[in-house]
């Protein structure tokens, strides 16, 4: 672990906030499946429309699915799933992971049978309703090494890239750390799992033990915005072109979500309209914070409601060590952020990529870090603007 884990000069890093949090060593269905019901027995866990799971209700379901899901999938140990955030999805994911599977998430859409025979994969996951109960095992336990190793699959710059339980955990760790989330507020997720974004939208409130909230499937912008208002949605993460819509086509809706979110988390891929970050922040006022990552990296910048400039992408991340670098060689470029006009971003943090799927890029790193292609600039104060 770096000594400097993030460029922010010590006076500006928000109070209270630790630079540094450790990511636990155990597993997904460890930390946000079975912990729900030790600690929060018979509370919610998940609403998906009128569906509504209690902890009791998600473990149940889950070490239902695991053995069955082990037996079909047979000795390639891989899966694929379609990835739309629904609770069908949820509920295959976590199953395949406490089976210890290996799950090919693809994007909403996709051709999941093509998909299987690229990845190596027998089973198709289609319907947790019509997985039927089986004996078999509980809930596989990973050992250390399998922590690590890969267990979910997106796809990213150069191809499918895979994270551990570690990594998928790390990321959710580093935004609640960072965000110092509320665990008592529920959280919307309306991405795709086959996006690092929608990963870490589900696994965080699970982490946290608060409510999950799905999004309506292909409902207006109203019936979305009413969604939040009518199970008190303290944080939603989505893009922010996504989110600066709800602003135009929910006007009516919008006035009644007025200060009900603790944050509005707004993805953007690069550079982003400032304009649109003031326009969600007004509508529902509320902190807008933008929030930048790679499929390879999760998430490394991050505005803090403490204080953020609407240009800004924000600052690095808890757990993200990011040095400015030479974008020709990817060397690292010796003086601060603040002293560089502009440079490549390169990243180290515990919720880097376990690896490609089925190949090499030994070009995207540099001494541990990765490259990210991304060119950035820093203020005096250690706030990073993307310039593309």
């Amino acid at each position: 672990m770096p000594k400097t884990i993030a460029i922010t000069p010590s006076w500006y890093w928000p109070a209270d906030i630790p630079r540094v949090a450790g990511v636990p060593p155990f597993s997904i269905y460890e930390l946000c499946v079975s912990r729900g019901v030790r600690d929060r027995d018979g509370q919610l866990a998940v609403i998906a429309g009128k569906s509504r799971l209690s902890t009791n209700d998600l473990k149940d379901e889950v070490d239902r699915l695991a053995p069955s899901l082990a037996a079909r999938a047979g000795q390639s140990r891989r899966a694929v799933l379609a990835g739309d955030p629904t609770l069908d999805t949820v509920l295959l994911l976590l199953g395949a992971l406490a089976a210890g599977l290996h799950v090919r998430i693809a994007p909403p859409g996709s051709n999941l049978g093509s998909v299987a025979q690229q990845f190596g994969a027998s089973l198709v996951l289609e319907g947790a309703g019509a997985v039927e109960p089986a004996a078999g095992a509980p809930p596989h336990v990973p050992t250390s090494e399998e922590l690590t190793a890969p267990a979910v699959t997106i796809d990213g710059r150069d191809g499918p890239v895979s994270h551990s339980h570690r990594s998928l955990l790390a990321a959710a760790l580093s935004m609640t750390t960072f965000f110092d989330a509320d665990p008592t507020r529920p959280w919307m997720a309306s991405l795709p799992l086959s996006r690092w974004e929608g990963l870490a939208s589900v696994i965080i409130p699970l982490f946290l033990g608060a409510p999950l909230v799905l999004s309506p499937q292909g409902a207006d912008a109203d019936a979305v915005v009413e969604t939040m208002v009518r199970e008190g949605v303290g944080y939603a993460f989505t893009e922010i072109d996504a989110a600066a819509t709800l602003t135009r086509d929910a006007k009516k809706s919008v006035k009644d979500a007025r200060r009900i979110l603790n944050a509005f988390l707004l993805s953007t891929p690069g550079m982003f309209d400032p304009d649109s970050r003031r326009r969600v922040s007004r509508a529902f006022e509320c902190p807008a914070l933008t929030v930048f990552g790679l499929p390879e990296t999760g998430p490394i910048f991050a505005a803090h409601q403490s204080w953020y400039i609407d240009e800004s992408i924000g600052i690095p991340i808890s757990n993200a060590h990011v040095v400015p670098a030479d974008p020709r060689s990817g060397q690292p470029i010796q003086a601060l952020w603040e002293l560089v006009e502009s440079a490549e971003v390169t990243v180290w943090t515990p919720s880097l990529m376990a690896g490609y799927e089925g190949a090499e890029h030994p070009e995207r790193f540099v001494d541990g870090r990765y490259r990210t292609g991304m060119i950035a600039s820093s203020d005096a104060n250690g706030m990073i603007y993307l310039l593309g």
